[in-house]
């Protein structure tokens, strides 16, 4: 210790130490850094143990799992695929065998009707095994971003800087490889494409493929083929839409129409006749096509025998909003036999501006009426608001009722947000790919929201305005995103909820996965819903406009007694409201808000 303190005061002598002092104390600086480093390292060790001890080993075995299936299946699709393509080229080769005067162009040997069979099967399988895929995917990215939030809050030990001063951090990426980059000479590297992706080629490549069979089957083939796989027709709006256009095209260039445009010859008038809702759902061709083909599938829906009377109820519902104005965007029955489709009101192929709207939590074509009505009234007031301001009125509403929002005890969860927000990507993408200078907003009500928003994140850049209504919440890590997205000016966010609403605090609870207010996201603006003057809300006379409160948790008018009963003074029901204001009324406070906003933002970008 006497060398040391010798030593430290010759040091002392020639250089300044900062901090200064014996020998005793100098390191008291540096080993408590160290000691908070060790503790953060203690930390991050034992959030990365348990992460691979139990989520990611979970995944890894999911992963395993679904890569061993998928081999499995294409295994056993190829050698089905086989044993038909040797019976086909059998019968073929048989001069006896001629297509023109059998009136076929198979066998009908047990090998042949085996293999097929077989491979419709194997169809239906893949279509299922994409949508766990997909669900695999998002609870493997879910669990990155929540692995990264936990290292992000530990801290301890000296900041570490670069040379020029700036600080050194780390960045996340997608558990798998990355694509390399392409090789700067021909022989270009390799495209690493993830197992949701390639799923998801294979699975709209195989539906192309089909809906080019439709056209030449058997009407018995056909009949057969749909009777086995009842929401095929709810897979073709996930053709991408470049896939989507370049398959119209090639049947549009094989088919005629008549005077009144009805398709009269080639695969279009097939398709038309058998199963229109093939061409009426397709993602990427023009929505005025899409109409003519969803009206032609309503009607070839109506005309069966085999509906249940709840479908043909909803279908009904549909039938009156089409007779009201709007048109058929896409229509089916998904696997559950449940009605959905999308509709929309005005030119929506050349359009300025889109607004796509969505409902809440266990709504469904039942309530055809009260949104069709909230699609017609937001197209009007939004382009009567245009007009005022003396711009063209030039807005198209979508009203989106493809996904299924799950009953009250499911609004917690993330299972139909998620699955929701990728169709109305893929709905999104199609009406981007025809239209692509039109400006996009999402609205949305209840767990809509947390769609919407889901859609938002997963694919930034798919809307550039988000409106919330009455939101059940979004996610922690959706939160952050969100944030982030207005930051930098890739979305804009509006978000309205009422005093007077009891419910959407249930999807927005400790115990839920998605418990986080849109309202306090950094960046978004509040609408006001508890009644008063609209701000830029323009009328003919000039007057100030006043909006009324919402009242419930309902989007339209309601006088159903869940969104009434809480409005009955000191809980006495003989004096319940008749009637209780939505967020999306017209008479309310939020709605004519929203709108108005809507109409300055228009404003802004003349």
């Amino acid at each position: 210790m006497e060398a040391v303190t010798a030593m430290w005061s010759m040091i002392e002598g020639a250089l300044t130490i900062i901090p200064d002092g014996s020998p005793t104390n100098a390191l008291d600086e540096p080993l408590a850094s160290a000691k908070d480093f060790a503790e953060a390292m203690s930390q991050v060790k034992s959030v990365l143990v348990n992460a691979a001890g139990e989520t990611f080993a979970k995944l890894e075995q999911t992963r395993a799992e679904l890569q061993g299936t998928i081999q499995n299946l294409n295994d056993r699709h190829r050698s089905h695929s086989l044993i038909l393509d040797q019976e086909i080229a059998e019968f073929v080769a048989d001069p006896e065998n001629d297509a023109s005067i059998t009136g076929r162009n198979h066998p009908e040997t047990d090998a042949y009707a085996t293999a097929k069979v077989n491979l419709d099967l194997l169809d239906q399988e893949a279509a299922r095994l994409a949508l766990e895929v997909d669900l695999f995917h998002r609870e493997m990215a879910q669990a990155e971003q929540d692995l990264a939030d936990k290292i992000r809050n530990i801290s301890g030990g000296d900041e570490v800087t670069r040379r020029d001063g700036s600080r050194v951090t780390t960045s996340q990426t997608a558990w798998g490889l990355y694509p390399p980059a392409a090789a700067p000479g021909p022989g270009e590297a390799p495209r690493v494409v993830s197992l949701d992706d390639y799923f998801g080629l294979a699975v709209a490549r195989a539906t192309a493929q089909r809906i080019e069979w439709f056209a030449t089957a058997t009407d018995q083939d056909l009949e057969d083929w749909l009777a086995t796989h009842p929401d095929f027709f709810a897979t073709v709006g996930f053709i991408p839409p470049a896939q989507a256009q370049a398959l119209y095209d090639r049947l549009r260039s094989r088919s005629t129409q008549d005077a009144s445009g009805i398709w009269v010859t080639g695969p279009l008038s097939a398709l038309w006749n058998r199963a229109p809702a093939t061409i009426g759902n397709l993602n990427g061709i023009p929505a005025s096509v899409r109409a003519e083909f969803g009206a032609r599938e309503l009607e070839r829906l109506l005309g069966e025998s085999t509906l249940t009377e709840d479908q043909r109820a909803k279908l009904n519902l549909l039938l009156d909003e089409t007779a009201k104005g709007s048109h058929v965007l896409s229509l089916f029955l998904d696997g559950q036999g449940e009605v959905r489709g999308s509709l929309f009101v005005g030119d929506l192929d050349s359009a300025d501006h889109v607004i796509t709207v969505t409902h809440g939590i266990e709504t469904d074509f039942g309530a055809m009426n009260e949104w069709g009505r909230i699609a017609t009234d937001l197209a009007a007031m939004s382009n009567e608001q245009l007009r005022l301001r003396g711009m063209d009125p030039s807005t198209a509403v979508v009203l989106f009722m493809e996904w299924d929002s799950g009953a009250w005890y499911t609004v917690q969860g993330m299972k139909e947000p998620v699955l929701g927000a990728d169709r109305e990507a893929a709905l999104v993408a199609g009406m981007r790919f025809v239209n692509p200078d039109a400006w996009q907003e999402g609205w949305a009500h209840s767990l809509g929201t947390t769609m919407v928003t889901t859609n938002q994140i997963h694919n930034p850049g798919v809307f550039d305005h988000l409106t919330l209504f009455g939101s059940a919440g979004i996610t922690e890590s959706a939160a952050k995103a969100l944030a982030a997205q207005i930051a930098d000016e890739t979305v804009s966010v509006s978000a309205a909820s009422s005093g007077l609403d009891p419910i959407a605090w249930m999807g927005r609870t400790d115990l839920s996965t998605h418990p986080v207010d849109p309202k306090t996201v950094e960046g978004v603006t509040e609408i006001g819903s508890h009644g008063g003057a609209v701000e830029n809300y323009l009328n003919a006379d000039g007057r100030e406009v006043t909006g009324a409160a919402t009242q419930g948790h309902n989007a339209g008018p309601s006088t159903e007694i869940i969104y009434r009963i809480h409005r009955a003074p000191y809980w006495h029901l003989g004096f319940i409201p008749e009637e209780s204001v939505g967020y999306l009324d017209p008479r309310s406070e939020a709605m004519m808000q929203a709108v108005a906003d809507f109409a300055e933002r228009v404003e802004a970008r003349q």
